[in-house]
């Protein structure tokens, strides 16, 4: 059974290190928490661990056959065309104000946090590295503990859950501190238009 405990431990610090790894998820937590602020940048992050949830879920429960099916290209091209949506939510425009969250027509002290936590469900819930990622970091584990412990897959995704919670909280609270948040005020369109265009770089890859 301790194999079972440590197999979870030891997952569960993977994926709050790999959510530093390009994608998506990271570069959209990253800019919402620098524009936004805290409180904007976690509710991303939690509405990418409830999507994260979700796949998992899916991933625990017919993880093989959804891999297989017909339509699955689909399911990446619709990915790919959120990605492009986000890109050009976050690209600068004369006329837009940088301190809110991209696509609102006007300055605000804050940005909606159901609009963040509803973006970032999107956003990982759209995200084929995440399933893919998922799918290599259960399947296996998952196929071997779940027959002998039933306790086994419900404590990985309570786990894979807290795990993306802290990580992302922990992630938008470096990002407050004063320098790195005053370098991304005194270089604002420049930052966003990378951001912009590394997810729009990984809508390409999906599409290509």
């Amino acid at each position: 059974m301790w194999e079972a405990v440590q197999s979870i431990i030891s997952l569960s610090l993977l994926l709050v290190l790999s959510q530093l790894s390009p994608g998506p998820d990271i570069f959209y937590v990253c800019r919402t928490a620098l524009s936004g602020g805290f409180k904007a940048g976690f509710s991303v992050g939690l509405g990418i661990s409830l999507g994260f949830a979700v796949q998992a879920c899916i991933v625990a429960a017919a993880g093989q056959w959804v891999m297989q099916q017909s339509w699955s290209p689909w399911v990446l091209r619709a990915a790919a065309c959120w990605l492009l949506y986000l890109a050009w939510r976050i690209f600068p425009r004369p006329g837009r104000s940088q301190s809110t969250l991209p696509g609102d027509a006007s300055p605000a002290p804050a940005p909606s946090l159901a609009r963040c936590l509803g973006s970032g469900f999107l956003c990982n819930i759209l995200n084929p590295k995440c399933t893919l990622f998922i799918c290599g970091l259960m399947l296996h584990p998952q196929a071997t503990y779940a027959p002998l412990y039933t306790w086994y897959t419900p404590a990985l995704l309570a786990a894979f859950m807290l795990a993306n919670i802290l990580g992302w909280g922990t992630w938008c609270a470096l990002l407050q501190w004063p320098g790195i948040r005053s370098a991304y005020l005194r270089h604002t369109a420049a930052i966003d238009a990378l951001f912009a265009g590394l997810l729009a770089l990984f809508a390409a890859i999906i599409l290509l």
